[in-house]
């Protein structure tokens, strides 16, 4: 009875240290603190052809590069369990294609220059342009569109919103093959 009530007072006083560890990062690591990539970010626009979506009918592409971090990607995942919901019965999915593993350090405010890198700060993750970063299956596509558009909002990085289906309309005077469309599911 001793130990329980140690263990409750325990976890209440380090309820808000929780927190950190509900944030995304790697599992096994073996450097802590690493250089940053400093590239050149161009691309063709056949990265844009090859790039087509794997899993869902509706996706948000990438047009520039982006860098997310850790807390960044976990409240974007929170925002899209609202696309997901009652999934069991209605199978909609919903992927995100992005996770922080590399790290970023930051020297404490105060300190002078020199003593070595700083300390882990936080987890993030590079995006380069053309890469699909959310995909949505078995969503009706005012919904998809919508949330695309929430999330172009939120990361402030222009965008595109892709489909797997291709549509055909008719032509005016022909009634015959009035509508085509192909879906991978």
């Amino acid at each position: 009875m001793i130990f329980y009530c140690f263990f409750i007072e325990f976890f209440l006083k380090n309820l808000t240290n929780l927190s950190v560890f509900l944030i995304l990062q790697p599992r096994f690591f073996i450097y802590k603190r690493k250089q940053k990539n400093r590239k050149l970010y161009c691309f063709k626009n056949s990265t844009f052809k090859n790039n087509k979506l794997k899993y869902g009918s509706v996706g948000l592409r990438l047009l520039n590069v982006t860098h997310l971090s850790a807390k960044r990607i976990f409240r974007l995942k929170l925002f899209l369990k609202k696309a997901s919901r009652k999934s069991d019965y209605t199978k909609r999915f919903v992927w995100f294609n992005a996770f922080p593993h590399l790290p970023i350090t930051k020297k404490p405010a105060g300190t002078r220059m020199g003593k070595g890198k700083g300390k882990l700060e936080a987890w993030y993750t590079t995006i380069y342009p053309g890469t699909i970063l959310t995909e949505f299956k078995n969503l009706r596509y005012g919904r998809a569109f919508y949330f695309c558009k929430q999330l172009t909002f939120k990361l402030g990085v222009p965008t595109k919103t892709c489909t797997a289906a291709i549509h055909r309309l008719p032509k005016f005077g022909s009634l015959h093959n009035t509508f085509l469309a192909r879906a991978r599911w």
